[in-house]
C-alpha cells in the first residue's frame, strides 16, 4: 500500500507500493542519485575538515579511521540530510509519522592493505539495536532504520562498502555461513556511487567491508526510530541546532512539549502526522 504524503512540497518523494514491497522482503532498498554532486561536494568538504581536526586532535582510531557520532551537531552542513526530500520521506513512509532522529554517524574509513582471499568475505555482520535483538522475542518487530549516503565513491568491490544479507530482517537468529567463502551466505556490497544512499533496517544484518582501494570511504548514516526508543548518540540537542530547524526538523530531532508525548503524542509535537495522509 502506497503511503501518500499530503503537502504543498513538490519536493518529498513518495514511498511506492514496488519499493515497500522490496523493503519488506529484502530489509534495504537503494536510492540513486539521491544528493546532487554540489551537496555531495559540499559534504565532503566537512567531512574532510572534521577528520582534519579529529586527527590533529588524536581523536581517530587506531587506523586511522574516524568514527563521529551524533556528526549532525558538528558541521551545519548535515542538518540538510535530517529531512532530505528524496531520502527522508522514505523512511517515514515505512515507519509511519510517529518517529525521530536516533543517530547520525558519520564513518571515515581509511585504505589499508588487500587482505587474503580468504579474509575478504569474513565481515563482522550485526544487527542494530543495541541489546535489543537480545531481549526481544524473535521474530523481533521492525523498531528503526538507518539512511546511508555515501559521500565517496563505493562502486569498486575493494572500496570497503557496507555490506548486508537481503532477506536476513525476516530470518531468526543468524544467517548462516557460506562455506565457500567463510562469509554469510546471500551477502551482497553496496557498491553505489556517491551521492547515492540506501536504506536499511536494524533487522537486516550488515556490517562494514574492507578497504583497500587506495582511497577513504566516507560515509553519513542517518537513523530514525519510533518516538518512544532512545536515540542511540544524544539525549537533547543543542538549543543553537534546534532554532535553525523548520518544524519537522524539530520533531525528527525530539523536541517535544511534554515528555509524555513521546508515548501518547500531541498534534503539536508531529507534524508529519498532518504531512502524512
Amino acid at each position: 500500500m502506497e503511503t501518500p504524503l499530503q503537502t504543498n512540497s513538490p519536493d518529498y518523494v513518495t514511498l511506492t507500493s514496488e519499493q515497500r514491497e522490496f523493503f519488506d522482503d529484502n530489509g534495504y532498498l537503494v536510492i540513486k542519485n539521491a544528493l546532487p554532486p554540489d551537496v555531495v561536494e559540499e559534504i565532503d568538504a566537512a567531512t574532510d575538515e572534521l577528520y582534519a581536526r579529529d586527527k590533529q586532535a588524536g581523536c581517530l582510531e587506531g587506523s586511522g579511521k574516524l568514527n563521529l557520532r551524533n556528526c549532525i551537531t558538528q558541521h551545519d552542513a548535515f542538518l540538510q540530510l535530517l529531512d532530505w526530500h528524496k531520502t527522508a520521506p522514505l523512511a517515514w513512509g515505512i515507519l509511519n509519522w510517529n518517529i525521530q532522529m536516533i543517530t547520525s554517524h558519520l564513518i571515515v574509513l581509511p585504505s589499508g592493505q588487500e587482505p587474503s582471499e580468504a579474509e575478504k568475505y569474513k565481515v563482522g555482520l550485526h544487527r542494530d539495536g543495541g541489546t535489543s535483538y537480545r531481549e526481544m522475542q524473535e521474530p523481533h518487530p521492525r523498531i528503526m532504520l538507518k539512511i546511508a549516503y555515501a559521500i565517496s565513491d563505493q562502486s569498486d568491490p575493494a572500496s570497503g562498502a557496507t555490506v548486508l544479507v537481503p532477506g536476513s530482517n525476516r530470518l531468526t537468529g543468524r544467517p548462516p555461513i557460506d562455506p565457500a567463502n567463510g562469509g554469510f551466505r546471500g551477502a551482497v556490497s553496496m557498491n553505489v556511487k556517491a551521492g547515492d544512499a540506501f536504506i536499511f533496517e536494524q533487522r537486516t544484518w550488515h556490517g562494514i567491508g574492507r578497504n583497500w582501494s587506495g582511497k577513504p570511504r566516507k560515509t553519513i548514516f542517518v537513523g530514525y526510530a519510533y518516538r518512544w526508543v532512545k536515540p542511540m548518540d544524544y539525549i537533547t540537542m543543542p538549543d543553537e541546532l534546534v532554532a535553525k530547524c523548520n518544524p519537522i526538523q524539530k520533531q525528527l530531532l525530539g523536541v517535544v512539549s511534554d515528555a509524555l508525548s513521546y508515548y501518547l503524542p500531541k498534534d503539536a509535537d508531529v507534524p508529519l502526522k498532518a504531512l502524512i495522509g
